[in-house]
């Protein structure tokens, strides 16, 4: 079998979740013998391809050319959406209301990607019915979830202890991009309010915001990390928080979770799917509920979502799945 992937140009240069997600689901794919090619080129020649499978819907622009051509061309598409609502997210105080004019006239766009795609991939259930709540109509859908790297099992704390030694014992930590919609300036509030220290890692999508986040005096950054180091931070962390305005589950907490530390999440978007009641909730707009959570983390066991996590969601299961998808496309 012979895929092509379609993503955003800068999806590696500007990683966030759909940059895991696509980087995960090929390696789990090509584990299965399918020859995975990735082209951001929207008037690319599909002929080689059995199929052409498009992520991301949110950045809707790169993505409905990537359809159009497809289209032309006669080709089964196969859509990831990773899509959720931000109207909530758009509407809080302080933002610009043309952000939420130009997410509404780029709806009908999307409306035809999720209408006229021969196979809708969501990575929940929740996200299937946000679909089906804002588009009149929906393809067929087969939900594959988000997963985290088989090699995360087992992680120890101690090669992160040994890069970086003078980080306190006991700590909160947060792996995602700096931005509003993670919504670090309020964890880190909050967390200074405690007397709690917060470790942040990712990239900064916002600078200013970066700033503001990080003149909290418990708050230290230590820029993106990957591979078994990431992996070792997670284990060495009291907890994981990922507070954001939603989250469609949140890799991060899925890849936490799976190192065994407690997973602080939004309630907003599809973790409750995920993680179910092994994990801490917030409202992003509830102070009490993030000190509640924060208070909780340090007494809380991470065993039974650990345990959960690993027979769910491991990015080798995902590339099954997705594989299984592929064939009722092709058949």
């Amino acid at each position: 079998m012979k895929v092509l992937f379609q993503a955003r140009p800068d999806f590696m240069k500007n990683p966030a979740g759909d940059t895991v997600q696509i980087v995960s689901t090929g390696q789990a794919l090509k584990n299965l013998g399918v020859e995975v090619h990735l082209s951001a080129d929207p008037n690319m020649d599909l002929s080689p391809y059995d199929l052409v499978h498009i992520f991301n819907i949110t950045r809707i622009k790169e993505s409905y050319m990537f359809f159009l051509n497809a289209q032309k061309q006669m080709k089964r598409i196969a859509l990831s959406p990773i899509y959720w609502s931000p109207n909530a997210y758009l509407k809080r105080e302080g933002v610009s209301s043309n952000a939420l004019a130009v997410w509404k006239h780029m709806q009908p766009m999307r409306a035809r990607l999720v209408s006229e795609s021969t196979l809708l991939l969501p990575n929940s259930h929740l996200e299937i019915s946000v679909l089906q709540n804002d588009f009149p109509h929906v393809s067929s859908y087969r939900v594959v979830p988000n997963g985290f790297p088989d090699s995360f099992i087992g992680a120890s704390p101690q090669l992160f202890r040994e890069r970086f030694p003078d980080l306190p014992d006991e700590f909160v930590l947060c792996a995602a991009r700096i931005s509003t919609r993670k919504n670090q300036h309020w964890l880190a509030k909050i967390s200074h309010e405690l007397g709690l220290s917060l470790v942040l890692l990712g990239p900064v999508n916002d600078q200013k915001y970066f700033q503001n986040v990080t003149s909290y005096s418990n708050v230290s950054y230590l820029g993106t990390l990957q591979g078994e180091l990431l992996a070792s931070a997670y284990s060495a962390a009291k907890a994981h928080a990922l507070t954001s305005w939603f989250e469609t589950p949140g890799l991060s907490s899925i890849e936490a979770g799976a190192c065994g530390t407690v997973v602080i999440s939004t309630d907003q978007g599809s973790p409750k799917e995920y993680f179910q009641d092994m994990a801490l909730y917030v409202h992003p707009l509830d102070d009490v509920s993030l000190r509640t959570a924060l208070e909780q983390s340090f007494n809380a066991s991470p065993l039974p979502l650990m345990q959960h996590i690993h027979g769910q969601y491991s990015w080798s299961k995902v590339g099954e799945i997705t594989l299984d998808a592929y064939q009722t496309v092709l058949d």
